[in-house]
């Protein structure tokens, strides 16, 4: 019975924080559903395209159909990284809708696989399927923020280039993370 016991509270300190990191448990869900307001923007953290009522944000919460400057498409850029406090999982409920679609797992099954020391790209290659797929899955569901931007002329062209470049390393980045190397800064195009 001691044993059990053991096993029971090892298992929980594994679990819960995980869980709150993917937003299962009910603090978690009060916390995603907070408003924050910084430098004039606000942003709510709402998860992914589909991840909330309406709008749905991106990771770390910039909602997508809020952006109308520049500076919140770097933020909404930096934050596709992922966060690398959440080891391989690198909060995966923000991109939860994306990863059901593409992998056809549950949350679940998902989490076993990453536990076991899998990344994204493992997983998907563990499913057949080639993690380049799930890479430009997670790049469609962010690139009309950059047409948005471009149509509205906050920004050129080749800016718009250049930054569907850099959401598709951090997309990559995300899938691919091998659980040792430094997230990148992105701070923005260079000059």
């Amino acid at each position: 019975m001691k044993l059990r016991k053991t096993v029971a509270a090892l298992l929980l300190t594994a679990v819960v924080p995980i869980a709150a990191a993917c937003g299962t448990t009910a603090e978690a869900a009060s916390t995603t559903s907070s408003t924050s307001s910084t430098a004039g923007s606000s942003t709510t953290d709402t998860g992914f395209p589909g991840d909330g009522p309406g709008e749905g944000g991106g990771p770390g919460g910039v909602e997508i159909s809020s952006v109308t400057t520049e500076d919140q498409l770097v933020e909404l850029i930096q934050e596709a990284y992922g966060d690398a406090g959440l080891d391989l999982h690198r909060g995966h409920q923000p991109v939860q809708d994306v990863l059901d679609e593409v992998l056809t797992i549950s949350h679940d099954e998902l989490h076993v696989r990453m536990d076991a020391g899998q990344n994204l790209a493992a997983v998907a290659e563990d499913l057949g399927i080639d993690p380049q797929t799930l890479i430009d899955a997670l790049v469609e569901s962010w690139s009309p923020v950059i047409d948005d931007l471009l149509a509205a002329g906050t920004i050129t062209e080749d800016e718009a280039e250049q930054y569907r470049a850099a959401l598709e390393e951090a997309c990559t980045f995300r899938v691919t993370w091998d659980g040792e190397e430094a997230t990148p800064s992105f701070t923005g195009l260079d000059a």
